[in-house]
């Protein structure tokens, strides 16, 4: 009778030891991903409710003195429709600039644009976001400055509606 459960407790010891392989491989992929997902930030500025991306570029004022300027056009925010998106900065070290955007009622899974220099503190690129369940979505912008002292966030909200 021993030699019949041999296999067996082989079989099952080797599936354990791929098991916890198994765990510790998903353990070390959410640590490496965790930085790009959610960035540690050294700063926030605060949230302007008086901005209307829809009426044009808005900026935000950083604690240390700078500024970002953010746009997004076409001005109508139609979602799975190429967006171009425009950041400006001032008083600022910028090594580069990303947009995240974010439901604000509703995980919209990870949607982040990587923006290109185009001149001194001037960034450009493109986005779409992603369609929605509801007629009406809240978003937020978040605008990412890295700079040698770390993240600084720039937070500017908007709303899309489908027609």
């Amino acid at each position: 009778m021993s030699d019949a459960s041999a296999p067996r407790r082989t079989t099952a010891l080797l599936w354990v030891i791929a098991g916890l392989l198994l765990v510790g491989v998903v353990a070390v992929a959410v640590y490496k991903a965790w930085p790009l997902l959610n960035p540690t930030l050294v700063e926030v500025a605060p949230l302007d409710p008086s901005c209307d991306l829809r009426a044009g570029p808005c900026d935000a004022r950083l604690a240390g003195g700078g500024r970002v300027r953010f746009g997004i056009e076409p001005r109508s925010i139609p979602v799975v429709t190429p967006l171009r998106l425009a950041v400006e900065t001032t008083g600022l070290n910028v090594r580069a600039v990303e947009v995240d955007f974010a439901g604000v009622d509703m995980n919209m899974g990870y949607n982040r644009t990587a923006l290109a220099s185009v001149g001194p503190g001037v960034y450009e690129g493109q986005g779409t976001l992603p369609v929605c369940v509801r007629a009406r979505m809240d978003w937020e912008a978040r605008v990412l400055v890295h700079t040698p002292e770390g993240i600084l966030a720039a937070p500017f909200r908007f709303e899309t509606r489908r027609d």
